[in-house]
C-alpha cells in the first residue's frame, strides 16, 4: 500500500477496497505472529533425535516413543496447515486488490480524488488572495502585510498538489498504457480538461506539462475552472483527439455504364488497286 495520503484517502472511497485490506492486514499479523514452524517430518525426526541423545547420557530410550513422534508430527501439521492457509489467504487478497484497482472501483477512486482536489483549491484561494500580487518570496516580504505568511502557507501546500497528481497517476497507470499515460501528461491534458497551449502562459505550462509545481502555478491553477482528475483512462484520452482534417465528401458513381464499340473503318481506297486474276487458264 503506497504511503501518499491522498491515494489512501481515494480508495477509502471505495467499499469492496476498504474491506479486502482490513482483512489483508489482519492476516499478515497472524502470519507475522504465527512465526516458523517445523514441517511435520521435521517435528517427529526431532521428538527421535531427542530421545536418542538423552538415551546416549543415561536415560532410559522412551516406551511412548511412537506416540510422541505422532503427536509432534499431528501438532506439526496442524501448524503448518494454519500458516499455509493464511498465507494462500494473503496471496488471493492481493491478487483480488490487483483486481478492483482496474475495475469500476477505479472510476470511484477517482471521483473522490477529484473531489478532494476541488476542495483543496479552494483552500488554495484565500493565502492567494493575499499576496498582493507577489509573484516571489522576494515580493512577498517587499509587499508585506499577510504576503510573506501567504507565499509560505502556498508553499507548504506543494506536497498536497504533488500527492493528489501523484494518486492521480498510481491509479490511472493500470488501467491503460503507461507510455501512453505519460504522453498525455507531458500534453497538460493530467492536469487539465480542454487544454489550449496558445492561451497558456509558458511557464504555468511548462509545470503543467512536466509536474513541476511552483506557487506561481498553484495561484494559477486555483483561478481556473478546467482542472480536474480525470475518471477514467478513455476520459483522459479523450482529450488528446488527433485532428485529420476535412474529411473528403466527394462521391465516387460506381453505377455500370454502356461501353459502345467503333465499328471498323472501311478500307481507304487510293485508285492503284489491283483485283487478283484468279480465272483459270
Amino acid at each position: 500500500m503506497s504511503n501518499n495520503p491522498e491515494y489512501r484517502a481515494a480508495w477509502s472511497a471505495v467499499p469492496d477496497v476498504v474491506h479486502a485490506q482490513a482483512q489483508l492486514r489482519k492476516l499478515e499479523d497472524r502470519r507475522r505472529a504465527l512465526g516458523d514452524v517445523l514441517s511435520p517430518d521435521m517435528a517427529r525426526r526431532k521428538v527421535f533425535d531427542d530421545a536418542v541423545t538423552a538415551t546416549r547420557d543415561g536415560a532410559e530410550f522412551p516406551a511412548d516413543i511412537g506416540k510422541r513422534a505422532a503427536d509432534a508430527y499431528r501438532g506439526a501439521l496442524e501448524a503448518e496447515s494454519e500458516v499455509l492457509g493464511v498465507s494462500e489467504g494473503i496471496w488471493s487478497l492481493r491478487a483480488h486488490l490487483e483486481y478492483l484497482r482496474t475495475t469500476d472501483g477505479a472510476e470511484t477512486a477517482l471521483e473522490a480524488l477529484g473531489k478532494r482536489l476541488a476542495e483543496f483549491l479552494t483552500e488554495v484561494k484565500k493565502p492567494a488572495a493575499e499576496l498582493n500580487g507577489a509573484r516571489s518570496a522576494e515580493e512577498a516580504i517587499q509587499r508585506g502585510g499577510k504576503a510573506p505568511a501567504a507565499w509560505k502557507t502556498l508553499t507548504d501546500m506543494l506536497g498536497t498538489l504533488r500527492n493528489i497528481r501523484d494518486a492521480q497517476l498510481a491509479i490511472l497507470r493500470p488501467l491503460g498504457d503507461g507510455h501512453r499515460l505519460q504522453e498525455l501528461r507531458q500534453k497538460g491534458h493530467f492536469e487539465a480538461a480542454g487544454i489550449a497551449p496558445d492561451g497558456v502562459p509558458g511557464d504555468i505550462m511548462r509545470a503543467m506539462t512536466s509536474g513541476h509545481y511552483d506557487v506561481n502555478y498553484l495561484v494559477y491553477i486555483a483561478d481556473i475552472p478546467n482542472v480536474w482528475v480525470p475518471t477514467s483512462f478513455e476520459a483522459l484520452e479523450a482529450e488528446d483527439v488527433i485532428d485529420c482534417g476535412v474529411p473528403d465528401d466527394s462521391v465516387i458513381d460506381y453505377t455500370p455504364r454502356e461501353r459502345i464499340i467503333p465499328a471498323h473503318p472501311e478500307p481507304v481506297r487510293h485508285g492503284h488497286e489491283r483485283a487478283p486474276d484468279i480465272s483459270l487458264k
